[in-house]
């Protein structure tokens, strides 16, 4: 895992990477055989911006999975495999009283 941010006057941008080596896990199928269940290796890129509107003011966009990256958030799991988040954004804007 790595992030880094860098601020210029009101704005500040970030992004980093979550890096997983392959795993993988025996597991019995339906049909009571033995099956490996791999996930390669993979990376996760974020991106942020923030902008700062007024003193009280904020504005912050987060992009996860940049490039769209297929992986498991779970494997094995009770013989189960389960995708992770595909590519999404967050907005936020933020007022301190």
């Amino acid at each position: 895992t790595l992030f880094t941010t860098y601020r210029l006057n009101q704005l500040t941008l970030g992004g980093g990477v979550n890096w997983e080596s392959s795993n993988y896990t025996l597991a019995t199928n339906p049909l009571g055989q033995t099956e490996k269940l791999k996930q390669d290796s993979y990376a996760l890129v974020r991106l942020m911006a923030k902008y700062q509107v007024t003193p009280a003011l904020s504005a912050q966009l987060n992009i996860n999975n940049l490039f769209d990256e297929k992986y498991y958030t779970n494997i094995g799991f009770y013989s189960q495999l389960a995708y992770g988040a595909p590519r999404n954004a967050n907005l936020t804007l933020k007022y301190d009283f």
